[in-house]
């Protein structure tokens, strides 16, 4: 049986770090409890809903929970007989950066011969900014055009934007969509777009 929400699996399909991040989602979002969504679950309703066939996996789950609890991402806190699960701020950050680390640009059936261009120029204060933007430029399959410039064939520009705000430099970010660019056939052929 799978779980109620998309892209939610049952216990025993995680490997590892996934259960983490799927926890976090739910707490978040409150487990759905019969038709209605709980703001805060308990720890119960959140192990029911991930659907463990027997002890191994209700261990691992539990064990999950006390690691987020440690890492100061979720705050348990006790009413009567039930514990009720919150996400914390520091929960929140982590589940936001896996968000955008999971974050991916749908190509179209066909390019509309157009190119998007992305330049910044950050200060040095956001140096370690400028290193992780790259990194997920390069992730998503952008192309370095020259220093700073990255280019990619298809539409992106919320994706850049979510991106650039996630990081707090969507100041120095420009975007350009270009009809022809001078060294255009090396960069059809590395997007395979023939």
């Amino acid at each position: 049986m799978a779980t109620k929400f998309k892209g939610i699996k049952t216990a025993a399909e995680y490997r590892r770090g996934e259960l983490t991040r799927d926890i976090l989602k739910l707490v978040a979002a409150g487990v759905v409890v019969g038709g209605m969504a709980v703001a805060a679950p308990n720890t119960l309703q959140l192990i029911d809903y991930l659907n463990p066939k027997g002890v191994r996996e209700r261990k691992r789950i539990w064990s999950t929970i006390r690691y987020l609890e440690q890492k100061n991402r979720i705050r348990i806190e006790e009413r009567g007989h039930d514990q009720y699960v919150y996400l914390t701020s520091a929960g929140e950050t982590k589940l936001n950066e896996d968000t955008i680390w999971e974050l991916a640009i749908k190509a179209p059936y066909r390019w509309d011969r157009k190119w998007r261009i992305v330049m910044f120029d950050l200060p040095s204060k956001h140096e370690q900014a400028r290193k992780s933007f790259r990194l997920k430029l390069e992730d998503l399959g952008f192309k370095l055009y020259q220093r700073s410039v990255f280019i990619y064939p298809h539409e992106c520009h919320q994706e850049v934007l979510t991106i650039a705000k996630w990081y707090g430099v969507d100041e120095y970010i420009r975007y350009i969509v270009a009809t022809e660019i001078h060294d255009m056939r090396r960069f059809v052929q590395e997007f395979d777009l023939l």
